[in-house]
């Protein structure tokens, strides 16, 4: 799947974009990202990256680097 990554920001039409930003947290909360299925009773966290607008700080996309996965889902 062709993921089309934004160059310029549709808020303020620059294009100083800064693409791949690891989204963190504080030790205190552990990982965050998004969980997946890695065994039958282990689970792994696919870190949740973000392209930055360095003009106005609008982010542009939230996203992972490895999308295959077996994703846990609530129902």
């Amino acid at each position: 799947m062709e993921v089309s990554v934004p160059s310029k920001c549709q808020t303020c039409g620059s294009t100083d974009i800064v693409k791949n930003i690891s989204v963190s947290q504080a030790v205190e909360v552990g990982t965050t990202g998004l969980e997946y299925k890695k065994a039958v009773l282990l689970t792994g966290t696919e870190d949740l990256l973000a392209d930055l607008c360095r003009q106005c700080g609008t982010v542009l996309r939230l996203h992972v680097k490895n999308p295959d996965r077996k994703w846990i889902t609530k129902s």
